[in-house]
């Protein structure tokens, strides 16, 4: 019998997995963003899923449980381990240009902050 092995995968908690506005207190983590379960089921089949956060991993910990989302996660940390991707929404894709990635940190909005904006407009 040959045990399979499956690649880390760190997906940031903030933003991502939850319906975040900035911070709020370490005691505020949101309500789960619609479809999260389905996105971490699936990911789960081929991953291991590392929740990446700096919030108290015991508070992360009971909303994933509260939430029935516990399952599907390996681990929660705040360290940057070897992983094949990295989802987060505060991050930019490096392509080798620093010019376009300048040009992206200058111009940079998380999609919850465009949300904001388009909303004020509206």
């Amino acid at each position: 019998m040959t045990k399979v092995f499956k690649k880390n995968i760190c997906v940031d908690f903030d933003g991502v997995l939850n319906n975040y506005s900035g911070w709020k207190g370490e005691d505020d983590l949101g309500e789960p963003l619609q479809n999260v379960e389905d996105f971490l089921k699936e990911l789960s089949e081929n991953f291991c899923i590392y929740i990446f956060t700096t919030r108290s991993k015991d508070k992360v910990l009971d909303w994933l449980v509260n939430y029935g989302l516990a399952q599907y996660v390996f681990e929660i940390t705040n360290v940057k381990i070897p992983a094949v991707v990295y989802i987060d929404d505060r991050a930019l894709y490096f392509d080798g240009n620093y010019e376009t990635i300048l040009n992206k940190v200058n111009n940079f909005k998380t999609h919850w902050e465009l949300k904001k904006q388009k909303e004020k407009v509206e």
